[in-house]
């Protein structure tokens, strides 16, 4: 699979996605991209509401389309596959002239994709790419290689293995659900700074799961992204492999909700200290995680943008002119014209600066 082009300052990224003159087609202009009635109807398939980052997401997407005055209907699929495609179908039934979708599975959501783009509507993958299909016009994410870079960076630095510190630590390694494409990029980023260090023994992993190749990443993978399965997984390793006193060094978690079941299982252990544990998504019990020393890091990725960004680039589209997007991803069947935003590195130092002072979270919130 082709690796995506290099990604777009998060400053830019609202900017980034301009007009380079007309496109024709039947599905251009308000008339044309409308409901009968004049008005552009936009359907919005997320996956979940049960981590904080999917209801954050919805809500700013909704309120951004709703600001140029289209019809907006959202729709959460409670984790379920099966009642995605049924909501995504049901919206193009409706009318929907353009279908935001974040894929719970890519790969199972590319049948309802068809079905919608049959019916007349533009498709937008967001956050998530879907696989296998040409029913997917546009993408709009975040760089999840830089996600995952970023958080191997911070346990090379923590540790000190730039500084030339040679351990052996110990680090184990999780990456994200196996159903979900981005999961693959994410560990790709983690794994190109890791891999030096476990390839010269510097790091080691004591439950020995750490994936024999990059391709092997879905063996570490847990799905759904999920807390309660991650924390089982952590807990299942500290039991079998650190119980005896064995000092753990680092856990590379690749979200917020993976992160806090990971604290959960080092609190359940009656540790007297935290590993360096990484996190994705700023949630807000995360933050104040990290404010109480727990949880080291998250990647911090302004949703507010990517929200902006996609509503925008379904603007260009109702008002008739052609997105210049200059990155790609290819989705097994064809190459997706992709917006990519660059995520921040958040810890207790720069916390209140990223995260309060830009008002995405409350200082009470992050327990500041």
């Amino acid at each position: 699979m082709r690796k995506p082009m290099k990604a777009v300052a998060i400053a830019a990224a609202a900017t980034m996605i301009l007009p380079v003159g007309a496109c024709g087609g039947a599905r251009t202009g308000i008339g044309a991209g409308s409901d009968g009635k004049g008005q552009v109807s936009v359907g919005i398939s997320m996956p979940e509401q049960q981590l904080e980052r999917w209801q954050i997401d919805g809500a700013n997407l909704k309120k951004q389309l709703e600001s140029y005055g289209y019809k907006v209907t959202l729709q959460y699929a409670d984790g379920k596959t099966d009642l995605q495609s049924s909501q995504i179908q049901n919206m193009a039934n409706q009318g929907a002239n353009y279908m935001v979708i974040a894929s719970i599975d890519g790969t199972a959501t590319g049948a309802a994709a068809e079905q919608a783009q049959s019916n007349g509507a533009k498709i937008i993958a967001y956050d998530r790419l879907i696989m296998n299909t040409n029913a997917v016009d546009y993408y709009t994410t975040f760089s999840l290689t830089e996600v995952g870079r970023q958080q191997g960076e911070y346990i090379e630095r923590k540790l000190g293995l730039k500084d030339g510190k040679k351990g052996p630590f110990n680090v184990e390694l999780m990456s994200g659900s196996p159903a979900d494409n981005n999961a693959k990029y994410y560990y790709e980023g983690a794994w190109s700074v890791l891999e030096p260090y476990f390839k010269s023994g510097v790091l080691q992993s004591k439950s020995g799961k750490v994936p024999k190749s990059l391709n092997d990443w879905q063996s570490i993978g847990i799905d759904d992204w999920d807390r309660q399965k991650g924390q089982a997984e952590m807990e299942n390793r500290i039991n079998s492999f650190y119980n005896n006193g064995t000092h753990l060094d680092a856990v590379l978690a690749p979200n917020d909700a993976i992160a806090l079941g990971t604290v959960n299982a080092v609190e359940g252990a009656g540790w007297n200290y935290f590993p360096v544990i990484t996190g994705q998504d700023a949630e807000k019990a995360n933050v104040r995680a990290i404010i109480e020393g727990k949880q080291s890091m998250t990647v911090y990725k302004d949703t507010r943008q990517l929200a902006k960004a996609t509503a925008q680039l379904i603007k260009q589209l109702v008002d008739g002119r052609k997105p210049d997007l200059k990155d790609t991803f290819d989705n097994g069947k064809k190459k997706v014209p992709s917006a990519l935003l660059m995520p921040v590195s958040v810890d207790k130092d720069n916390a209140k600066k990223e995260l309060v002072d830009s008002g995405y979270i409350t200082a009470k919130d992050a327990g500041l």
